[in-house]
This record gives structure tokens, C-alpha cells and sequence, in this order.
């Protein structure tokens, strides 16, 4: 699998969250998500999405869709507004349908870090649709996943 390293700075997401037991319970949020996704203006990136996830204490997942904007963007009603912290990242392209990133997530933590000789950071996760995710259930699909490393 592909990774790279990279530092990147801290941004902004807005979009609707969702409090998840599982991975397999947010792509209702997306599709809930993805007919407003038009209502969120002041956008940083043009034709990109952001999946940001972040464990809470009692072992729920705090998951965004949304998009990047400016600070100061508004938030539309029924959203969120999400500060994704600076933060060193290693990068990894899950290509397969999206029922399968879990799988991918898991053996980035479980086999890809280790063998990098990379340790997992507590902190946000996050996966980066563009261009080259053509749709969730096309196996040709590319997403990057961003994961806080040390």
C-alpha cells in the first residue's frame, strides 16, 4: 500500500456529524450529507470531502463528512463546525469499495505502522476523497487516509 509522511497545518471542516459504534454505521451520515453538501460555502478545496474521525472516551467514534473551508466560514443548520489540529500524518490510499476501509484502517494500525516503524498518535483520522474517488461501491476508487503518527 502506498504512504507517504507529511506535516500538515490546521484546518477547518463543516458538515454533520454522527456518533458511531462502528465504522459500518456512518454511511447513512454520508448520504444524509452528501444532497447539503451545496449549502456550505467559503470552501478551501473544490471537489474535495473530508471523513474526520475521532474516538471518544467511552469508545464511540466522533465522525464528520464535510468539507474544508475558512475559519470563519458559517455553519449551515443541522452541522457542525470541526478545527482538524496541525499535525504529523502518515498517508495511505486505500483503492477498493468503501465497505472495505475499515479493513484498510485496521491493517494500517495492526501491520503497515509497525513495519514502518511508525507508532499510532492519539488524536483525529481522517480519510480525503478527490478526484480520484469515483464512487463508494467502485472498487477502482482511491481514498487517502490520514493517520497521527509520531
Amino acid at each position: 500500500m502506498d504512504h507517504r509522511i507529511v506535516s500538515l497545518p490546521a484546518f477547518t471542516v463543516v458538515g454533520m456529524e454522527h456518533i458511531a459504534r462502528t465504522p459500518n454505521d456512518i454511511g447513512p451520515l454520508w448520504r444524509r450529507f452528501l444532497p447539503r453538501e451545496h449549502e456550505i460555502g467559503h470552501r478551501t478545496e473544490t471537489g474535495v470531502s473530508y471523513g474526520v474521525c475521532t474516538p471518544q472516551p467511552d469508545g464511540m467514534l466522533r465522525y464528520v463528512a464535510g468539507v474544508a473551508v475558512a475559519h470563519d466560514a458559517a455553519v449551515p443548520e443541522g452541522m457542525v463546525k470541526f478545527q482538524v489540529p496541525a499535525q504529523k500524518y502518515g498517508v495511505f490510499t486505500h483503492r477498493d469499495v468503501v465497505a472495505r476501509v475499515g479493513e484498510t484502517f485496521r491493517t494500517i494500525h495492526t501491520r503497515l505502522l509497525p513495519k514502518l516503524g511508525l507508532r499510532a498518535q492519539a488524536g483525529v483520522e481522517f480519510e480525503r476523497y478527490d478526484e480520484r474517488f469515483i464512487g463508494p461501491d467502485d472498487p477502482t476508487s482511491e481514498t487517502d487516509i490520514y493517520i497521527p503518527v509520531e
